[in-house]
């Protein structure tokens, strides 16, 4: 559903903002629908600066995580820093790992291997590092969920500093320090800090400075981790891009020749499609400690190595979404609708890439979904969720906790196993707690349009305006417009598997290409009527051979007309009748041989008259072809409705016999009249066939006769009657209904999907 902005501001604010920071009206309307009214918020957003951070030591026990860190340093204990293997946590760790060794500590890091340790702190693997020699453990994105290994750790003496963002649970681990943003007793001004945001801001705090080096690993953290792109965060992200576009990281520089990025071209886009997703990729798939040492390496050799085998990964990684997804969404399409959540389970699905199934099945089902990995042996399914924003996931999960082995995540998405004989209790839980949140599914949700243009108001100067915006993400939206006052000049499908389309579209002054990617759901739509189909996007820089211009990225596509789904047939099969819907019927006789194949909850009208006046249908399903043209127009004029289906079975169809030709009409008078007492019954065939002309056509013919008065007819015998003056046999009831039943064969029978679409469209009162 799209919603357009109907906010009207106060010309004097606009014009003062436009005047002030150089911006046009638009982007000053927008600036104050983000909350940024005052000159102090809108020249830290507009022109933020490295003195505009916010004081680390606003943390949670941040001046005792640094005093402990420090006297390890001191003391030359060992430290390990215990990261994760997202790229959240392969930057958190980077960003530590580089700042300690600045500092000159003894330090390690261990990223614990999804398919062997699981999310978070494990016991296994902390008494591993404490056999090793540690004596300080920092976690970095990850720790809040871990109490028995912490208490653990604790209890052996080795402190543990946890450094985190996740949700805080009801009870936290007995760790030395917790620095978290959103910790209870004592909140810090930016919550939403990704797990790389927290340990940067153990960095600011141990090196008393902003360290400029680390932001491109910030940057690449924060947008990767989808927290909201607002206050600090924004600003890390800003600083980050500025540092990504001339990285010396020779690690960065193999990934993005590797990935066909140039440096100079980096933004929030790139990191979140093209660089997060790689280094995602090696934690999903083999380990991800390859990806610190690509972040940290000076040695150019080896983060070519890396780089390459990254991409590799990535590929591998892309053709196994693929293929889970289709197995996925075949399993779903098995399961009844009425659950509100996902649950979905296989034995053989690759466990490094159920997140990335699970938001594919959001995207395909608007549902919450959980996606798990059977495994038989461990009695263990494990898996991710990915939700939408009206669940909140880890609160519907949190309050049933029995029923998993292990369970972390926030808001949105979420890591958990448990025992698989427990899965249909978590589909029932799950359930329940979508209707305790009044969960209400929609696909698409609402889609925010910030105005409507025309195609001549999209210049550099827009761009210009709207850049200043940037870094677009959570809870800093990229403006999405709708488009008025063009025309379509081209289409053209791309890609292997031609699911991406590409738009020609004009303008009075302009041209403008406009691009939407996996529109399979839409092709063929977009392929019969292109030019019915209306969008909203998003207005971006497309550079190409030293060229910059703008173009669109269509972010949705709708019909401007309502659903169509063409079912023509000239055989009903039981198949036809399974919706629930309204079924309409010219012929009363279909009606009644077709009614105990409907379903019970179908609503069934027989006949223009039966209709209701101002009807409103969800799902209009016209059965049988009319018997005018006039009589469907009728129809389509009175009711309204959402989706149509057009079955239109001929229940005697005429449009492959015709019209008698004039010389048969003669031929058939002469016999007529020359005859007396013909047996229609017995000997029609045998006329017929004497007449050379059709049966069905000499049927009618008669009947044409008999209405003027040629034939008279009396118990089945027919006598000739000539003609005393001349008959316009046009103007016979049978003649005129088969002109009008012919008429409508041929357009509604025999016409092709989009032309008869439009044609019924044009004739809707819809």
């Amino acid at each position: 559903m799209w919603k357009q902005n109907q906010v009207t501001h106060d010309p004097e604010k606009i014009a003062q903002i436009e005047q002030q920071f150089a911006v046009g009206p638009f982007v000053a309307g927008l600036l104050l629908e983000r909350g940024l009214g005052s000159k102090e918020e809108l020249d830290s957003f507009l022109h933020p600066r490295p003195e505009n951070l916010v004081d680390p030591f606003l943390m949670h026990d941040m001046h005792k995580a640094v005093d402990r860190i420090q006297t390890a340093i001191i003391e030359g204990q060992k430290i390990t820093i215990y990261g994760d293997y997202d790229a959240d946590g392969i930057t958190s760790t980077a960003v530590m790992y580089e700042t300690l060794v600045q500092l000159g500590a003894d330090v390690h890091y261990y990223l614990p291997d999804r398919f062997i340790d699981g999310y978070g702190p494990n016991q296994a693997a902390y008494q591993k590092i404490i056999t090793a020699g540690t004596q300080l453990i920092i976690t970095v994105d990850n720790g809040v969920s871990g109490m028995a290994a912490i208490t653990a750790a604790q209890t052996a003496g080795v402190d543990v500093i946890i450094t985190d963002h996740h949700e805080l649970p009801l009870n936290l681990p007995k760790a030395f320090a917790i620095v978290h943003p959103r910790h209870p007793a004592q909140p810090y001004p930016t919550a939403e800090l990704a797990g790389v945001g927290v340990a940067f801001k153990v960095a600011c705090a141990l090196l008393d400075e902003v360290p400029q080096e680390l932001l491109d690993l910030v940057a690449i953290g924060t947008v990767a981790d989808l927290v909201p792109l607002t206050g600090e965060n924004r600003m890390l992200v800003q600083f980050g891009l500025q540092a990504l576009q001339q990285t010396q990281r020779l690690g960065l520089q193999a990934l993005m020749r590797a990935a066909q990025i140039t440096p100079q071209t980096v933004n929030e886009q790139k990191i979140g499609f093209t660089i997060a997703p790689r280094l995602n990729s090696l934690g999903r798939l083999e380990s991800a400690t390859p990806g610190v040492r690509l972040l940290t390496t000076l040695d150019e050799t080896e983060a070519t190595q890396i780089a390459a085998q990254t991409e590799k990964l990535n590929q591998k990684r892309q053709k196994l979404v693929e293929k889970i997804t289709a197995a996925a969404l075949e399993k779903l399409d098995a399961v009844s609708e009425t659950h509100l959540v996902n649950v979905i389970a296989a034995p053989d699905w690759h466990e490094g890439v159920l997140g990335i199934v699970a938001s594919r099945l959001v995207e395909k089902t608007g549902k919450p979904t959980l996606v798990l990995r059977i495994d038989a042996d461990r009695k263990s399914a494990k898996g991710s969720g990915r939700s939408v924003e009206a669940f909140h996931l880890f609160k519907a999960l949190d309050v049933h906790r029995k029923l998993f082995q292990s369970f972390g995540g926030h808001h949105m998405a979420c890591g958990l196993s448990l025992d698989p004989e427990q899965l249909p209790m978590l589909q029932t839980a799950l359930d329940e707690e979508a209707q305790k949140q009044k969960l209400e599914l929609d696909q698409k949700g609402t889609l925010e349009i910030a105005a409507q243009l025309s195609l001549d108001e999209i210049d550099e100067n827009l761009l210009a305006d709207l850049k200043k915006l940037a870094p677009f993400g959570p809870e800093n939206p990229q403006p999405v417009f709708a488009f008025k006052d063009y025309q379509l000049h081209g289409l053209r499908l791309l890609g292997q598997k031609q699911n991406h389309v590409k738009l020609t579209l004009t303008g009075k002054k302009t041209q403008i290409e406009a691009l939407a990617f996996s529109i399979e759901d839409q092709r063929a739509d977009l392929l019969q009527d292109a030019a019915s189909i209306e969008f909203v996007g998003k207005i971006e820089e497309n550079t190409w051979r030293g060229q910059t211009k703008p173009q669109i990225l269509i972010c949705d596509l709708a019909d401007r007309q309502p659903a169509f789904l063409d079912l023509r047939t000239k055989r009903l099969t039981p198949q036809l009748f399974t919706k629930n819907g309204t079924y309409f019927f010219f012929n009363q006789r279909i009606q009644q041989k077709l009614a105990g194949y409907l379903p019970p909850a179908a609503v069934q009208v027989t006949g223009l008259e039966s209709l209701p006046a101002e009807a409103e249908f969800s799902e209009l399903i016209v059965v049988d072809c009319p018997p005018s043209l006039t009589e469907l127009e009728q129809l389509l004029q009175t009711v309204s409705y959402t989706r149509l289906t057009a079955i239109f079975y001929p229940y005697k169809p005429v449009y492959e016999v015709g019209m008698p030709t004039r010389a048969q009409l003669a031929r058939v008078y002469r016999f007529a009249i020359t005859h007396e007492n013909i047996d229609l019954k017995n000997q029609l065939q045998e006329v017929a066939d004497y007449l050379k002309i059709r049966k069905e056509l000499l049927t009618f013919t008669l009947q044409v006769f008999f209405e003027v008065g040629f034939v008279k007819i009396e118990k089945g015998l027919m006598t000739g009657c000539p003609a005393h003056q001349t008959v316009n046999l046009k103007e016979a009831p049978s003649y005129r209904s088969r002109q009008q039943l012919l008429q409508a064969e041929k357009v509604l029978l025999t016409s092709k999907t989009a032309d008869l679409k439009k044609w019924l469209f044009q004739l809707s009162a819809v």
